[in-house]
């Protein structure tokens, strides 16, 4: 059997404000309300009561985007009627390297027991934070004394083709112009055998396609009805080397801008890797 191994080289950093242009719903269990409650609760912080983003509805968000706009095959069923795209060959994986080269892979057994028999060279290189609620909107929030604390509620109705008759819900919200932050995206340069890593640090340049592909699409639930368009600001990217099994310091991406739009991909591509060579 082949010797495998894989060598932690550094870490990227992205770190920016996540600011709603609409309304922002992210699901959290409706157990314990009363009957005439919300329909649909935001997920809160059990310790502070505070909205916040899970790094896991962000990172999940970006890899279906990812898999999306790259046309990956739809190949795993993980739960009734949801499939995701997993590599079952070498070729496939390089083909996909933006998908499952930089969010990993699912785990190996999916529904009825159907299991993957390839294997990523490397572990799960992206990690994303939880993104809480950012102070200065905390403050504005309970100045303004929502409807629910840090939340608005949001009226719809599902109306009878038929007989125009409407079933009236309630959608919690956290409203338009509120920032979470500071939102921390850490990519790890895991190089296996025959990558080099230089070439692996280019991968966090799919990680900043993921995001503008985000900007243009949608954040949490009911995207397609306003809610949960998002921009990022405050953005700053940087890097940290391991050498001899040690940090080195933190070097900083100095062409970091205000925004996503105005980050100049190419000179990102060029530092990462003169930062990794």
């Amino acid at each position: 059997m082949a010797q495998r191994s894989v060598t932690l080289h550094g870490r990227v950093f992205l770190r920016a404000d996540i600011e709603l242009l609409t309304g922002l719903h992210i699901g959290g269990a409706a157990a314990g309300l009363e009957i005439g409650g919300l329909d649909k609760p935001v997920i809160r912080n059990p310790r502070t009561n505070e909205p916040y983003i899970p790094g896991s509805s962000l990172k999940g968000k970006l890899r279906s985007l990812m898999e999306k706009v790259h046309g990956a095959p739809q190949t795993f069923k993980v739960n009734q009627d949801v499939y995701v795209h997993l590599p079952e060959s070498r070729q496939e994986y390089e083909k996909y390297h933006m998908i499952c080269g930089v969010f990993g892979m699912l785990p190996r057994w999916g529904l009825n027991g159907r299991r993957s028999e390839f294997s990523v060279p490397a572990p799960t290189r992206l990690t994303v934070r939880d993104v809480p609620l950012h102070p200065d909107s905390r403050k504005e929030l309970e100045r303004l004394r929502t409807d629910l604390p840090f939340t608005e509620i949001k009226w719809e109705a599902a109306i009878d083709r038929v007989t125009s008759a409407a079933a009236p819900r309630q959608i919690e919200r956290v409203p338009a112009g509120a920032r979470f932050g500071p939102a921390e995206l850490i990519f790890s340069v895991y190089v296996g055998e025959g990558e080099q890593p230089a070439a692996i640090a280019g991968l966090f340049d799919w990680v900043v396609e993921a995001l503008a592909h985000l900007e243009d699409d949608y954040l949490g639930g009911m995207g397609s009805r306003g809610n949960g368009q998002v921009r990022l600001r405050n953005l700053s990217i940087s890097a940290r080397r391991v050498v001899n099994g040690a940090y080195a310091a933190e070097v900083r991406f100095e062409a970091s801008p205000a925004s996503l739009k105005e980050l100049d991909r190419a000179a990102l591509r060029t530092w990462l890797a003169q930062t990794f060579a």
